[in-house]
């Protein structure tokens, strides 16, 4: 094969063949081929072989060579040399340089211009194999992105515009692609007027879906330009398996330890009236019961009982203070007011540090604190990190038999300004209703006790972060805080806590009075098409500011870079003032219960969430058709809750106690408490005793069967595993020459058109996590949902892709 590729020399070529040519010629030049030669500058490939030797030997820069690239400089001669390397993930994109180049009409001035770019753009992949790539520069008035990624959509179909204007600012559009005609490949992407760029690029998803991709599952992103008389796309890619972002579900979660000692120098145990003293002691009677387990351990320090001079001998005994009462590391200090006193937000909070480093924060906390407030009291409460999986903030009501919550894996901090997944649960029923959003971080503790945001693993981003039961049991367990406190509140949770026997729990922390509820989507502005202006740090604040542009349909998106923003009152209050100058909305993805959304509201800032839901789910009229106990409808009907019940009988009451025992069985194994499944399993025994009811069999009769076969047979207890059985021929003493594993027997078993799922499914399969059956003669996935009372079975085409967080 050539080593160089010329555009209009060389027919298009199917998506199954890039990646043939993309060993030689890397992954953004390969896939470039796909593409209509109407749809794209023209071009020249290079491959990796002779990029690396470009700068030795020059004879493969002859005089047709050169002529073709004149040719494809146009008339402007202008040429953008970019990389393409071998390999390249779509993570990678925008990593590698290009470099403009301007055709001379001297051979050696050109021919020195190219090797010397093309060393340039080498020399920013290192050591990677590096085709080239040389196409016509067009000068953009606009350019962009278009994709269908999964962090847009569940569906292939509904694809997203960016637009990075010449201002600055970038426009985001969505659109749904499935009424749109596949563009003419033959025919120039031109702009028309009275067509709209959405539906432009509708039709060209359309052909990517229907004709590039027929019969395939990817998802694409495009990168595109324009110069007001076409469109052009300049690269395209294909979503991959994300190798770098983390998943949410292996991060360690460390064991919660309890402290050996009570009292130190200074700091002393949280109990008895000090619990009424301090606000973030308080919480420890209002979110918890007397004698409830993992109920956290917090010791105390008034900012009046520590010296007015802090010497290194009072450094000294907090220093022993934190290392006798917390341990070596992971010590978290925190501010608290009186109990009673107005709740000041954001108050100094440290990372996890360590026991020197804790008495350096209190001290310069203590005289910072005396010097803004000299009239105010304070306390530092301190206490060992506490490690989660997820985090979350919950609105309970009295009354309201619906609880709201906003959870993301990590840290709470985070729902401030990132995606989550909100789930709304109907207490007295139990019924929970889950909006799944695409969470592209997640903001976790790192070994040296700072903080850190990191990516999260792409495919699993669109998974819920926490599951049904636990959003059951905080639903529960905060509707009766609000009961206990009478009044509508706000309450932060840690969940998929692990205590030092291996068993997880949730752990509510503190709660603040509820803002007004704002999900009346009248009240929440257009989410799109908005040019926005994103602020990360001070800086761009000022940028935004000093904007001497338009500032139709412009917004604030506020995404702090820098950690010690999420919790800065100034800044958040400076960046709403901001917008409310320039009367411009914000755009803040993190929680609607979380306080910069209610310090921004305060100010009388408009705000966009992108990812609050429209409406609720969850209807006062729920069909449930779920068999319950006795009296349970009688109970519905003391809350003046409308009900509808019918008793049945004979074989159709069997066949839902049937079906209930698997529910109850299954909600055995997602207990995690010790008085959670002793309750579990007494509705478990509950549904047996009306199953031999049914059948007209005596328990004292089942239970005598069931003796006579564990003496004959035995029980369960030793954890026996079949895997084979056979009759042993004459030419071998075993079964089998090889061993199973324990995996086989769990797998299912898959021909061209048929699976078999065992029942071990059920005792393995998590909860509202899907799992995915392939049919690849068929093209086809079955995706299946375990959820507590059924099984949610989804068939679509084709394995399904990887996701992409661009924002």
């Amino acid at each position: 094969m050539n080593d160089i590729i010329l555009s209009d020399a060389y027919e298009r070529i199917d998506w199954a063949d890039i990646q043939q040519l993309a060993t030689r010629f890397g992954v953004k030049g390969a896939s470039s081929l796909a593409i209509p030669r109407a749809w794209t500058p023209p071009f020249a490939l290079i491959s990796a072989a002779l990029a690396a030797s470009a700068s030795v030997a020059h004879d493969w820069l002859d005089a047709p060579f050169v002529t073709k690239l004149r040719e494809i400089s146009g008339p402007r001669k202008q040429l953008l040399v970019r990389s393409s390397v071998v390999g390249e993930s779509i993570w990678e994109r925008g990593t590698f340089e290009s470099h403009e180049l301007e055709f001379d009409d001297d051979l050696s001035v050109f021919s020195s211009g190219l090797i010397d770019a093309i060393s340039k753009v080498l020399a920013s992949t290192g050591d990677r194999e590096t085709g080239i790539m040389v196409h016509r520069h067009i000068r953009p008035t606009a350019q962009g992105e278009f994709g269908n990624l999964q962090r847009i959509s569940k569906t292939r179909d509904h694809w997203e515009i960016s637009i990075r204007e010449a201002d600055g600012l970038t426009l985001r559009q969505r659109l749904n692609s499935q009424r749109d005609q596949a563009a003419e490949p033959e025919a120039r992407l031109a702009v028309k007027s009275g067509l709209a760029r959405e539906r432009l690029f509708g039709s060209v998803g359309a052909w990517l879906n229907n004709e590039l991709l027929r019969g395939r599952s990817q998802r694409l992103n495009c990168e595109w330009i324009t110069d007001n008389s076409a469109y052009y796309l300049v690269q395209i890619d294909e979503e991959d398996e994300d190798l770098w972002g983390a998943n949410p579900f292996q991060v360690r979660v460390a064991p919660a330890a309890r402290p050996e000692a009570n009292s130190g120098a200074y700091f002393r145990l949280a109990e008895e009236s000090a619990l009424r003293e301090w606000d973030k002691l308080e919480v420890l009677e209002q979110l918890w019961e007397p004698n409830a387990l993992h109920k956290p351990t917090l010791f105390y320090a008034p900012l009046s009982a520590l010296p007015k001079r802090l010497t290194k001998s009072a450094q000294k005994k907090l220093e022993d203070d934190f290392r006798a009462l917390i341990g070596k590391a992971g010590i978290m200090v925190r501010t608290s007011v009186p109990a009673g006193a107005e709740k000041i937000t954001n108050l100094p909070r440290s990372e996890c540090l360590d026991p020197a480093t804790a008495a350096d924060w209190v001290i310069k906390n203590a005289r910072e604190l005396r010097r803004a407030n000299p009239d105010k009291q304070f306390a530092f409460v301190a206490h060992r990190f506490v490690a989660s999986r997820s985090s979350a903030w919950v609105r309970a009501e009295p009354q309201n038999p619906v609880v709201e919550i906003n959870s993301l894996w990590g840290l709470p901090d985070a729902l401030q300004y990132c995606p989550y997944d909100i789930w709304e649960v109907h207490v007295p029923t139990g019924h929970a209703t889950d909006y799944p959003e695409y969470k592209s971080d997640m903001l976790i503790s790192q070994p040296d006790g700072g903080w850190q945001y990191v990516r999260v693993k792409n495919e699993l981003a669109r998974s819920n972060s926490i599951v049904s039961a636990e959003a059951k049991d905080v639903a529960l367990r905060s509707a009766h805080v609000a009961e206990r406190l009478g009044r509508a509140c706000h309450i932060m949770w840690f969940i998929g806590c692990v205590d030092v026997d291996g068993r997880a729990f949730n752990l509510p922390w503190y709660w603040t009075e509820a803002h007004e509820a704002d999900h009346d989507p009248g009240r929440n502005p257009d989410r799109s098409s908005y040019r926005v202006f994103t602020v990360t740090d001070r800086e761009t604040l000022g940028q935004f500011v000093a904007w001497q542009g338009a500032r139709t349909r412009q917004a604030l998106a506020l995404r702090p870079t820098d950690l010690n923003l999420m919790r800065d009152n100034e800044f958040i209050e400076a960046v709403g003032a901001a917008a409310h100058a320039a009367r411009v909305p914000i755009i803040l993805s993190g929680s609607t219960l979380a306080h910069a959304f209610y310090q921004l509201r305060k100010i009388g800032c408009t705000i966009v969430t992108p990812t609050e839901k429209d409406h609720s789910r969850v209807r006062r009229a729920t069909n449930l058709g779920k068999l319950v106990r006795d009296k349970i409808p009688g109970r519905i009907a003391e809350r003046q809750e409308i009900q509808v019940a019918r008793q049945i009988s004979g074989n159709l009451r069997k066949g839902f106690l049937i079906s209930k025992l698997i529910e109850e069985a299954l909600e055995v194994r997602e207990a995690s408490s010790e008085a959670q499944k002793r309750e579990e399993l007494a509705d478990l025994f509950e549904v047996f005793r009306a199953i031999a009811k049914a059948e007209g069999v005596s328990l004292d009769a089942v239970k005598r069967s069931a003796d006579d076969k564990r003496r004959k047979a035995g029980g369960f207890e030793e954890g026996l595993i079949l895997l084979q059985t056979g009759i042993a021929g004459s030419d071998r003493d075993v079964l089998a020459d090889w061993e199973r594993g324990i995996g086989e027997v769990l797998t299912d078993r898959s021909t061209e058109d048929s699976t078999e799922i065992p029942f071990s499914f059920f005792g393995f399969m998590e909860m509202d996590q899907p799992r995915s059956i392939y049919f690849e003669q068929l093209g086809m996935r079955l995706d299946i949902v375990l959820k507590t009372d059924r099984l949610e079975l989804r068939l679509s085409p084709g394995p399904q892709q990887l996701g992409l967080p661009l924002t």
